[in-house]
């Protein structure tokens, strides 16, 4: 077996990836152990998601550790979070990029600990995150940002779980693929390390994700996903990203786009009533009470159907 594969994806990558592959041999020399280079070739634009999961396909690797060809990594990119997951004999492993928030040293054990540490971070937000913002805290105080070469998994643990990316999010499915994982995982640790170069490129997949997904769709992907994800986990997850759907309808409503559409979704309609309001943000308050008359009238005329 090796000890790590790396997946990267390449979409019109021509002029970015000699130096992403270059890194990832120096990287890979320092770290000394047998590393599979996988590079999945998307000519046909079907997004980061699908790539991925082809190389997750493909992978022989101990370890698993994602790149984007328009990015670089640094010369511990294997080397430290291989070492931390067999110290820790973690599923996952958390680390930062320049530029990119701090993180603790940590290793939590438990399921519902692992969830209560990671899931707000990257599932969504939460009643809790609104009621600390309506009390002048931060709204996305728990939050980090969900790329998912941030992180390196056991690909035992991946595959015992079946976790794959959601082929049909082009926005958005780098988080999913964090709180599958996190919903699923016994033991998770983080190590403080920079050991990624992050190139945002205005072209890259997620600027490209965005143009595809103008129509907002996403927004109802994302509710689908939660839900399912939900679902699979006897129904404990809801409350770490309940509030989503009511900032996605406000989205949705500002942009006047299926907002309607939206909102006569059960889920969202039980947000909509549960969202603790406050006059420290009166627009977003007036608004969650429009949006309630509306969902209301909406499910009064959805029951008279039936």
């Amino acid at each position: 077996m090796m000890d790590a594969s790396v997946i990267i994806p390449a979409y019109k990558a021509s002029q970015t990836l000699p130096a992403a592959l270059s890194s990832i041999d120096e990287a890979a020399a320092f770290f000394g152990g047998q590393v599979e280079k996988i590079i999945i070739e998307d000519s046909q634009g079907r997004g980061p998601s699908w790539a991925r999961n082809r190389g997750l396909e493909k992978a022989g690797g101990e370890i698993v550790f994602f790149c984007d060809a328009d990015d670089t990594v640094k010369k511990d990119f294997f080397a430290k979070p291989h070492s931390a997951l067999l110290e820790s004999g973690a599923d996952m492993c958390f680390f930062t990029y320049d530029g990119g928030p701090e993180i603790p040293s940590q290793t939590i054990r438990g399921a519902y600990e692992v969830r209560e540490e990671f899931l707000p971070a990257f599932f969504g937000y939460s009643m809790d995150d609104v009621r600390r913002w309506n009390n002048g805290g931060s709204l996305s105080m728990r939050k980090l940002p969900g790329q998912v070469w941030r992180c390196a998994f056991r690909r035992s643990f991946l595959e015992e779980n079946s976790l794959r990316f959601n082929e049909d999010m082009t926005f958005f499915e780098d988080a999913a693929f964090l709180s599958s994982c996190i919903a699923s995982a016994r033991c998770v640790t983080s190590i403080p390390d920079s050991l990624y170069l992050y190139n945002p490129l205005p072209c890259g997949n997620l600027a490209s994700g965005w143009r595809k997904e103008r129509n907002w769709r996403y927004k109802f992907l994302s509710l689908d996903f939660r839900r399912r994800l939900d679902a699979q986990h006897g129904g404990s997850l809801w409350k770490y990203c309940q509030a989503s759907c009511v900032f996605s309808a406000l989205e949705l409503l500002k942009a006047r786009e299926d907002w309607r559409k939206y909102i006569s979704q059960e889920r969202v309609a039980e947000a909509l009533e549960a969202f603790p309001l406050s006059w420290r943000h009166p627009i977003t308050a007036a608004a969650v009470q429009f949006l309630r008359i509306f969902s209301k009238k909406s499910h009064r005329k959805i029951a008279k159907g039936s």
